[in-house]
């Protein structure tokens, strides 16, 4: 059984010859006051939104093109629906870019969260802790250090302005601190001077201690690219 051809609908070719004869036909006067052989006011608007298929628009078609009142009802249906057409393809793109951009925002979300800002030092007030070694001798890192008599000083687990008074002898200059566990891990580090203070060669500087786990450590200090030199302290 042989199928039945799908009817062609009308085009916007189509549509464009139609405006074309209009504009010849129209200034010739064709007012049509008896409205005669005039389409329906449907027929008119469905030619204007091309739902109106062929060959059942082409007596129509004509009929337009040679009627001032059937042209001026179909331009009115046209522009109404160009209107509506322009109206929800503007929708749909507004709707996809807020797609586009909602995917952009969120996905950066997920894959980027906003860091916490970590606590800056010069948000917190430190505070002044003094290591008192003056009187003491150092350990060479490279050496067993045996117990010692004298009493392990304490450091508190905060952000500290660090004062070590070192053995006589020690030179002035740079030095590097840290604070070592007994697995010679580094917990914390910092650098410092070392000068004259009246009563000692003393290391000044400032080391966060915030997130060093409490025990006993190793301090360690040493000048440019000398020998370590360690003293037991306990972080509480």
């Amino acid at each position: 059984m042989a199928q039945k051809s799908a009817r062609p609908k009308f085009k916007r070719r189509d549509e464009r010859e139609l405006l074309k004869a209009a504009s010849h036909a129209l200034p010739l006067d064709f007012p049509n006051p008896e409205r005669f052989s005039c389409p329906a006011s449907s027929t008119l608007k469905a030619v204007a939104e091309r739902r109106l298929a062929l060959p059942d628009i082409d007596d129509v078609v004509d009929h337009i093109a040679t009627c001032s009142p059937c042209f001026t009802g179909y331009n009115a249906y046209q522009k109404s629906y160009r209107s509506l057409h322009n109206r929800r393809r503007y929708a749909a793109a507004a709707a996809v870019l807020t797609l586009v951009v909602a995917a952009w925002y969120f996905g950066r979300a997920v894959l980027s969260p906003p860091q916490q800002p970590h606590e800056q030092i010069s948000e917190v007030e430190p505070l002044t802790e003094v290591l008192d070694f003056h009187d003491r001798s150092s350990e060479r890192s490279d050496r067993v250090q045996e117990p010692r008599s004298a009493e392990t000083p304490h450091l508190r687990r905060l952000l500290l302005d660090l004062q070590v008074r070192l053995p006589l002898g020690t030179d002035d200059g740079r030095y590097f601190l840290e604070i070592r566990n007994n697995a010679g891990g580094i917990a914390a580090q910092a650098d410092g001077t070392v000068k004259w203070d009246g009563i000692a060669e003393t290391l000044s500087t400032r080391i966060d201690l915030r997130t060093v786990e409490p025990g006993r450590y190793s301090l360690a200090v040493r000048k440019g690219a000398s020998s370590w030199r360690e003293y037991s302290v306990f972080v509480d």
